[in-house]
Order: C-alpha cells, then structure tokens, then sequence
C-alpha cells in the first residue's frame, strides 16, 4: 500500500455513538483532495479523491453533487477542430475507442447543435444543483439563496478559526473541553450570532442550534437521523455539501493528511462536515412539504442526462489523441530514431542531473546542443534526499520532499559550532520578535492607525524602490554549512546510512557506471516578488520550495569517500577523479548559479567555468524559445538581446507582474527512458523526463518506484491544471488582483468571497486571450518490456486505478514502435 492509501485510515471511528452514518460520511471525507499552505504549495490532483472511479463516472457525480462537469465548454472543443488541433483520424479513433456505434459525422453535427445551444442558453454555467434541502430555500429576489448565506456563514467561521496569524486571538483560547475543535467553535459562533435568524430566514434557527448536542459524534448522529437517508444517498449528501465549502474542505483534508504522515491525529474535515450536516437537518426542520417534495423529485431524477454528457468525452478524447499523435511522430522522426538499443556511450565532459520538470527539457535541450559532449539526466527533483530543513531562527522546519512522503531526516544549518549557532539563533530571534511586535501593531485597534502615522514615511524609500522595479536582486546560492541527523531524536546519520541515500539515487536515475568527470545537481527554483503563489513556480518535487538545498545536500554526500567506499562494497563504484557539484536553475530569468565553487578542486576548475560558459550559452537560448508566450518580443536566432535578459530580470523583483513565468502550463506526458530515446527531440517544454534503463531493472523494482512516486508526482501537477482550466470556479484560485492572503499562509479569498481558492491562479493558465493550458489528461510513455510494466501497475493500487479508470493514459516504448496499454492488452498506434 501506497503513502497515500493509508493516510484516510487514520482517522479513528468513534464507537460510543450510532455507527450507521461513519462509513458514507468517512467516504465523503475521503472524496476531497487535500491542499497545503500556500508556502509550501504544490500542485495536488483536486480529483484524487475519485480515482477508484473511471474519469466519465466521476464527472457524472460531480455534475450531480456539484453541479460541474471535469470537461471544457463545447466551444472549445469546436474551436480545436476548426483549428485543426483535432484531425478527423483522432475523432475517428476517439469514436472507436468510446465504443459507440455512431458515426464521427454525427459528432460533427452535435457539436454544431450542442455550441449553438451553449451560446444561447450558457450551457456550461454551473448548474444548479438539488442535492440538499438547502437548495430548496431559493431567495426572493433580493437576499441570496440560504445555500449561499450558510457557505458564507461556515467559511468565515473556518477563516476566523484557522487564522494563526493575523487573527487577533487564537479559536482555541475560546473553546476548550467538549467545545475544542471546529465544530465547537462553529456551534459557539451561531449560538451568540443575534442576527442569524434574520439573515437566514429562518426564525428559530438559533434556537435550533442551543439544543443541539456540543459533542460532535452525538450532533452527528441526531442530524442524520432525522435527515432518514439511505447510506448512498447520505454520501451524495456529505460530499455535495462538502462541495459548498470545498476551499475549506480541502483545507481540513490537508490537515488531516499532514497529521498522519507525522503521526499525529487529525480529523478537522470531519468537523466541517458535521457542521454542514447540522445545518443540514436545520433547514430540513424548518422547510415545508412542498420543498420537501421539491427535493425528492430532484433525486429520483439523477442520473437522467448521464448518455448527453458522453459526446463531450469523445471530444475531450480526440483532443488528446491529437497530442499524442504529435509526441509519438516527434519521438519517432526525432534524430536518435533507432528503436534498438544503443550502444555504450563515450565517457562525457560533464554530466548535469535536472528535475524532471517540464521547464527543464527546454535547458536541457538547449544544453546539449551547445555542449555535445555533456549527457542530461532527469530525476525528482529533491535527489532523493528525504528532507525537512531546518534554518537558523525561531522558524519551523521546511519540509524539502513531495507531498506524498513522510520526512524521516532533518537537515540542519550550522556555523561548525555550538557557540556561532547559539549566536546566529539569537540575532535571528531578536530580528523576528521585532517583526512579530510590527505585525501585531498592524492588527491591533488601538495602534493600527497610529502606527501608519507615525512608520509611514519609514517605508517610502522601500515603496519608491519597489515601483521602479530596483527593490530586490537575484538572490545569492545559500552556502550555509549543513548537519544531517534523525527526524526522531536526532542522531546524526551513520555512513551506511549515508550510503544507502546514495545508492538509491544513483540507481534511480539509472547512473551507477560511466561516470563523468564533473557531475552537477540541477536543482531549480522561482525568483518573484509580492506572489502569494510563489510556492507553486518552486520545485513541487522539494514541497513547494526551491532545489538548491536538496542539490547541495546530495552534491556533499556524493563526494563524501565514506560513502564512495560504501558504494564500491555494493557495486558502484565512483573514480577518484569524478567531482558533484551543485547548482540552481531560476526557471524565470533560465540563469543557473552553482554553489560552493571554492571546494571544487582545482583541476576541474576549467571543466566547471567550460560548463558554466555552455549553461550561459543555454539559457540565453532558453530566454529567447519563452520570449514569444511571455509576449517579451521574439528572441534572436543565435543569441539575444539585452533588452530581453534584462525584461526577464525585471520580472523576479516586479512587483506588480502577474506572469513572472507560465510554470508548468502546457505539461501532457511523461517519458520513462534513457536520455538517448528523446536527445534531439523538441518536447516544447511539455514532457516530464525520467530517466531509466530496462536493461539495468531486470526485477522491475526500479520501474515500481518510479510509478509510485514521480508517475504519481505528475499525475498531481497533470490534473490540478487541467481542473484550473476545466473548473475554474472550483478548483482555480482565481484572478490574482482581487486576491487577499488568509492567515498568513493558509490561503487566499477572491475580492469579498469567503471560501478559500485553491489551485492556480486565472493569470497562471490564461494569458488575457486564450488558454495557457491545453487541459489533457497525462500521456506516460515507459522504455520496459510488457510485462514488467503490467506487474509494476499491479503492485500499486494507486497506480493501477489511475491507469484503469482512464485517469491517465500508459504506453510503452516497443521494438518497432508505440504501444498503448487498454483493457488489459497492448495495441500498436504508432
């Protein structure tokens, strides 16, 4: 079992009350994906939740708990064929695979009908939905529908509640004993609200609220009781209500996620569900017969429209047989086009290790064109170093790894010895309790005024500085000392230990012979100023943060002779004269800096200034392929402007740029392979590269892991911005001016709304025209025999949903072209 099929097992039931309602409403809870703070934002699949689900069915329930579908407006589908995006041979072979015994002309037809019946009618607005008794008290005209009063009323509660920082006074200095928790304080908030009758509607409701039990299981219990559902219907009920407040809610998932990967007991989804379930049997007290009836009506009709949904898929489908109809021609005409192996490559200059990022294809090709004589290999990006960072300072630890996995070791900053730490410790603790006294004089009513007046001119010569774009500079490579120790009790690593890190990596990349003389780490990292969303442009492999640290720890480990003599016991064995160093690729001005050069020893000195003269080669390449989608001007055929270099230099201290770089937009596929497979190949920045070597993974072990961790990593960062595109209301952030930061780090509310946002903002996927983001669904292509990659899905149950329930779409590289993995069998398609 995967990291992440155990963490909503975590949850304890509770045996004290009726048992009948846990399983839909754990169910429920297991429906919503989780997020994480904005600091440490990554991409997250918001369908995670439905992946047991095949991706037509889920849209189904979300059309009919949510009133959304997973697709894009008809006219987009229609606008990709007039473009020719969509050829007839994809609509033919989308029509093919859906089974229908349609002809594709019909299809042509429908989309005609179905667009013009969009424009007319708004087709693709949200749809109003009637899962819940709530959505039978419509307003009148003037006052908002009580579903919409109630959302409001809940997210603010759970804004006040989770706000640790800017809140005046923390929730749980307010509640304690049977009160403790969400759901105590919610029921504390209506309970002293003199208005909620008036603003609901609904007279007596407070008092409704004074008789209903403070423990939370018993509330529960009582609520669904009285709601008298069927364990089906109870769960469309919890998860629809959940979709109300969905921001919040995958807020509490993520709270609950993070606790069981720490050991920790958390269950704060499970409160806001309860809240919403008691809201829910108070607006059934107070509805009529004929909303009542209004309502069963509602339900017995679902599933009704499911059939009109299923044209739309065949579209969606076409479209993504399009892209990988392209990829496939580019791998396939590509200049290392032999499908055989390869024979043993020459020992190269250089070797440099990227993350698997989409916007490492661009430098990598870039690099390699310029340096022939330097091999690129992708890895996840963190190097398999399994970290939570901890500075100097009263700060807490940053976790440097995927989201999915637990941080078994700690990494902490050192000055190389107790008496420089204590004293770095102290002046950054002084500095941050002059920060914390500014912060709470900001909030506070008596001083908030008065403290504008009399700072305010202090910080003009920092505004002025910030408007003419010169208040900050590329940050500097952070050469800080390290100490790796134990998460748990905090021993340092002993060198087996050390070694075993090591090994993993260089296995998983599929590097453990033919070593160059100089090995560089490529961690990337984004530079912006006054972005919320900063996290999201970082390395989502290093949890939102950037990879200069992970590529530093791994560049010590690598040269430490401890480690190279343990490695040699076990097979991999490293020549005295290969050097690691490692460096850090800001993905929006594509400059590389490299860390620690003054350790580097003096004979490979001119082979790291040779390799620092290529990166700058490369990214001046790399600046001038972005140029055009930043709307920067076209670059120069063999080098670039000044102007250029310094536009993208403007925009990491810009404060007021809202597309300092697209970030992963535009990612379709993942390439499981030696680098001789795609070396030559323009990707277009699209493509995750992963190597890996058949030949050395003759037990498929290797091949398991890359399918439960990276496989996995960008399924998450695939979907969360197809749902962005597909779903903005949902499962976008929304436009990024009307934006205002909860908490600190929990989130961000659009304009005057309450619910939380999550996923990306507006600006990340569209450019004011058009879409940034072709929403398809991930294109994995893997270099492995048949059946090694069918045993390898089989072992991963996470895996194996994803790739069954067409969630993503697997291939495989095959000895005379391209296989598609369907129903159980292998097909060639190109």
């Amino acid at each position: 079992m995967s990291a992440m099929s155990g963490v909503a097992d975590s949850i304890p039931e509770h045996s004290n009350c009726d048992q009948s309602w846990q399983r839909p409403f754990r169910e429920a809870c297991e429906l919503i994906a989780p997020v994480w703070p904005l600091d440490q934002w990554i991409a997250v699949n918001p369908f995670w939740g439905m992946r047991d689900l095949p991706a037509e069915q889920a849209d189904d329930s979300f059309q009919e708990r949510g009133g959304f579908s997973l697709l894009m407006p008809v006219a987009f589908y229609r606008e990709a064929w007039q473009q020719g995006r969509i050829q007839p041979e994809d609509l033919a072979a989308s029509v093919a695979e859906s089974g229908e015994r349609r002809d594709p002309s019909w299809y042509l037809e429908w989309l005609d009908r179905a667009s013009a019946r969009e424009s007319h009618k708004h087709e693709n607005a949200q749809a109003s939905v009637t899962v819940s008794i709530l959505d039978t008290f419509a307003g009148d005209g003037t006052a908002e529908p009580l579903v919409q009063i109630v959302s409001d009323q809940v997210a603010r509660v759970c804004g006040a509640f989770f706000d640790q920082r800017q809140a005046r006074w923390s929730a749980e200095e307010h509640v304690s004993g049977e009160s403790a928790g969400l759901f105590g304080f919610w029921l504390d908030s209506v309970r002293q609200d003199l208005a909620l009758d008036f603003t609901t509607g609904l007279a007596g409701v407070r008092a409704f609220f004074r008789a209903v039990p403070d423990n939370r299981d018993r509330a529960v219990s009582q609520a669904t009781a009285a709601l008298g559902l069927s364990d089906d219907e109870l769960l469309a009920l919890c998860h629809s209500l959940l979709l109300r407040v969905n921001g919040w809610a995958s807020w509490c998932r993520g709270l609950d996620w993070r606790g069981a990967l720490e050991g920790r007991h958390s269950d704060r989804l499970g409160e806001l569900l309860a809240v919403m379930l008691v809201w829910e049997a108070a607006a059934l007290r107070f509805a009529s017969v004929v909303q009542k009836n209004q309502l069963e009506r509602s339900r017995s009709r679902h599933g009704m429209h499911r059939q009109d949904r299923r044209p739309r898929w065949v579209w969606q489908r076409a479209l993504e047989f399009g892209y990988q109809k392209a990829l496939f021609s580019t791998l396939k005409n590509g200049p290392n086009n032999s499908w055989a192996p390869a024979p043993p490559p020459a020992i190269p200059d250089a070797q440099a290790v990227f993350c698997i990022d989409v916007r490492s294809e661009v430098m990598r090709r870039h690099l390699e064109a310029v340096m022939p004589r330097v091999q690129t290999l992708g890895f996840a990006g963190f190097f398999g170093m399994p970290v939570a960072h901890q500075r100097h300072g009263p700060f807490e630890p940053v976790r440097r790894l995927p989201g999915l996995l637990p941080a078994p070791y700690r990494l902490i900053d050192t000055r190389g010895n107790l008496r420089a730490d204590l004293a770095e410790n102290r002046a950054r603790d002084q500095r941050e309790i002059t920060r914390e006294t500014v912060r709470k004089a900001k909030y506070s009513s008596l001083s908030t005024f008065t403290l504008v007046e009399t700072t305010g001119l202090a910080w003009a010569w920092k505004l002025i500085k910030d408007t003419l774009k010169r208040g900050r500079t590329r940050p500097k490579t952070d050469d800080q000392e390290t100490l790796l120790v134990h998460e748990l009790g905090g021993d340092p690593l002993m060198d087996p230990e050390k070694t075993a890190l090591v090994a993993n990596m260089l296995r998983g990349m599929s590097l453990t012979d033919g070593f160059a003389p100089l090995l560089v780490f490529v961690g990337h990292g984004s530079h912006t100023d006054n972005n919320p969303h900063q996290a999201g442009l970082e390395c989502g492999a290093c949890g939102g943060q950037s990879g200069g640290v992970s590529a530093r720890l791994a560049a010590k480990l690598f040269n430490d002779p401890m480690v190279r003599a343990g490695l040699s016991e076990q097979g991999i064995r490293i020549p005295d004269h290969t050097w690691a160093v490692a460096a850090e690729h800001c993905t929006v001005t594509d400059r590389v800096t490299f860390a620690d050069r003054d350790q580097v020893p003096h004979t490979h000195l001119q082979k790291l200034a040779d390799l620092e003269d290529g990166f700058r080669q490369a990214g001046a390449r790399a600046r001038n392929e972005r140029a055009e989608s930043l709307r920067l001007g076209e670059g120069q055929e063999n080098g670039e402007s000044d102007s250029l270099t310094e536009a993208m230099e403007t925009r990491t201290r810009d404060w007021s740029e809202v597309r300092p770089e697209w970030g992963l937009a535009g990612n379709a596929a993942i390439i499981f392979a030696k680098r001789s497979r795609t070396r030559g190949c323009d990707l277009a920045g699209r493509v995750f590269l992963h190597d890996y070597d058949p030949l050395s993974d003759e037990d498929g072990q290797s091949l398991e892991s890359l399918l439960a961790a990276p496989l996995l990593v960008a399924n998450w960062i695939n979907l969360q911005y197809f749902g962005s595109v597909t779903v903005p209301d949902v499962y976008g952030a929304g436009n990024k001016l009307l934006h205002s930061v909860v908490g600190g780090h929990v989130g961000v509310v659009e304009g005057n709304g309450s619910d939380l946002r999550i996923g990306l903002p507006l600006q990340s996927v569209h450019d004011g025209t058009c879409w940034r983001h072709e929403p398809l669904r991930l294109t994995v292509v893997i270099d492995a025999p048949a059946d090694r990659i069918e045993a390898a899905v089989g072992r991963q149950p996470d895996v194996a949903a994803l790739v069954e329930n067409a969630w993503v779409f697997v291939h495989r590289m095959a000895e005379h072209g391209i296989e598609r993995y369907q129903n159980g069998a292998w097909h060639r398609v190109a």
